[in-house]
């Protein structure tokens, strides 16, 4: 049985931002009633659920809540928490196969936040892939998270990285972190992105995509 690799996780968050209707996936939810856009695409060996990132006005709001909140999966964000045990409810009854938890971005900090709602439920996901990931809780919330095997991507080189994953910003008291360590590749972004983007140039989602579809073709070539 051949698992969703992180390669397959990034292209279905790339195409969770390109659609509107769905297309691709099993489920889809626009997040009219919550706010949260996500979807489920079933693959061999696992359900796969994708939490978009920030495309709205109600996401960038979100996006700068930063306060705490202290919640069952431990002191979190409060926007990036919002909504997020209405969507587990929607979500927790079409799980048919051991899940995979992924997202881009906003939809990478609410990625952890749901993995913490499945550990205290008893349906831990077999896996968090994570792109783009700002700091979704605090020390307590990590804890939870990293109990289930993780990968966080950040796109960056020597002198440049994405910089949404260095938010929110960790000052005391407030200890912002990652639940779990973060693995670095690089896709340099071309054409006019930076004249479009300027620092977050890096934070891309096809950025990502096509890091991991390198990343994937040099484990095999070395394979």
């Amino acid at each position: 049985m051949t698992m969703p690799s992180d390669y397959d996780c990034a292209a279905l968050c790339a195409a969770l931002y390109a659609t509107i209707a769905g297309t691709g996936f099993e489920h889809f939810d626009l997040g009219s009633d919550d706010g949260i856009c996500w979807a489920l695409k079933r693959c061999e060996g696992a359900d796969v659920v994708v939490l978009r990132g920030s495309v709205t006005a109600q996401d960038w709001f979100r996006d700068a809540d930063a306060f705490t909140i202290a919640t069952r999966a431990g002191r979190v964000h409060d926007g990036f928490h919002r909504g997020m045990e209405h969507m587990w409810a929607d979500l927790n009854p079409l799980l048919d196969q051991p899940a995979i938890v992924t997202g881009h971005s906003l939809g990478a900090a609410r990625a952890s936040i749901l993995t913490a709602f499945m550990i205290a439920d008893g349906k831990a996901p077999v896996a968090r892939i994570v792109f783009g990931e700002p700091k979704p809780g605090l020390i307590d919330h990590a804890q939870i998270v990293k109990t289930v095997p993780g990968r966080s991507y950040r796109n960056g080189d020597d002198l440049h990285h994405d910089m949404i994953a260095d938010l929110p910003f960790s000052l005391p008291p407030l200890q912002y972190v990652h639940p779990t360590p973060i693995i670095p590749v690089c896709e340099r972004p071309s054409g006019d992105l930076f004249e479009r983007t300027g620092i977050f140039a890096w934070h891309h989602v096809q950025l990502y995509e096509s890091a991991l579809k390198q990343l994937q073709q040099q484990e095999k070539d070395h394979g």
